[in-house]
C-alpha cells in the first residue's frame, strides 16, 4: 500500500463513487488541507501514468470522476 495525498474536493468526489470501507484513508486533513489515502501500488502506478504535465494525483482523480459521470 502507498499513501498519497488528495485534495478534500478530490477525496469527496472519489468517496461518493465507492462503497463504504473500500479504501483506506486518514480522517484528519494534513497541514495543507489534503487527505491521506492508502492505495495499492498498481493503482498509484496507473494514476501516475495518467498525470499530465504539472498535474497531481488529485487532478487525475477529479478527471476520472468527471469522465465516469459523463459516461452515465
Amino acid at each position: 500500500m502507498i499513501r498519497i495525498a488528495n485534495t478534500a474536493k478530490a477525496f469527496d468526489a472519489i468517496a461518493a463513487t465507492l462503497r463504504l470501507g473500500s479504501v483506506g484513508f486518514e480522517p484528519q486533513l494534513n497541514a495543507t488541507g489534503e487527505r491521506w489515502v492508502w492505495l495499492e501500488v498498481g493503482v498509484v502506478d496507473r494514476l501516475g501514468a495518467m498525470r499530465g504535465p504539472g498535474e497531481g494525483y488529485s487532478d487525475v482523480s477529479l478527471r476520472l470522476v468527471e469522465l465516469e459521470a459523463s459516461a452515465h
